[in-house]
């Protein structure tokens, strides 16, 4: 928005276009009776219109980096890391880990925080020295199988013991060269965009 004349105008209208469906979307489901799926951190009936709203942030702002001020700078880093922490952190164990957690615990309840609470729990082993182990997680043994291990496909061949562990291993490799390779690849991604010569 600060760089709205300077845009063309086929990214104004995309822009404009995608805020406008975003608003049509909460306007048809902000009294919608039926939620479904509300395990989930948001309202997923709408998520998808955001996300795509969001499509070209990072491109515009690559485009436009060099006219930001350092504050805006760091502003767009800080959101990005933090919204990539919190996805990374979504993904760690399976979903209805908090849920079966507030049944004990109660409500209102930081599921956010919780499950940051949850990681450093079971990266400590510290589950039950914390009273995160709850009666209610372990009434369903499929379910108590998928919630109280890292949500990773190796993570979980290995906890359920459906796989020989050489494919276990296997896959831990795949995924460390996969972070490795996504790693670098972001290190370079940022040497060319501070190499980039203005416009």
């Amino acid at each position: 928005m600060l760089f709205w004349n300077r845009l063309k105008p086929p990214v104004r209208a995309f822009l404009v276009t995608s805020l406008l469906l975003v608003a049509a979307y909460l306007l048809f489901y902000g009294r919608y009776f039926a939620w479904a799926g509300d395990f989930a951190w948001g309202d997923r009936y709408v998520s998808s219109a955001f996300e795509f709203s969001t499509l070209l942030t990072w491109p515009l702002l690559i485009r436009h980096w060099d006219r930001l001020r350092r504050g805006l700078k760091s502003l767009a880093v800080g959101v990005t890391a933090v919204s990539v922490v919190i996805q990374c952190a979504s993904l760690a164990f399976w979903l209805p880990l908090e849920i079966y957690q507030e049944e004990t615990f109660g409500h209102p309840t930081w599921v956010i925080l919780l499950r940051f609470k949850n990681i450093l729990a079971m990266a400590l082993g510290k589950r039950a020295a914390w009273g995160l182990n709850t009666e209610a997680m372990f009434q369903d043994p499929w379910d108590a199988q998928h919630i109280t291990t890292w949500y990773f496909l190796p993570s979980l061949l290995r906890h359920c013991g459906v796989a020989p562990l050489w494919a276990v291993d296997v896959l831990y490799w795949v995924w460390g060269l996969v972070a490795v390779a996504m790693i670098v690849v972001g290190w370079h991604m940022s040497r060319l965009l501070r190499s980039r010569p203005a416009d």
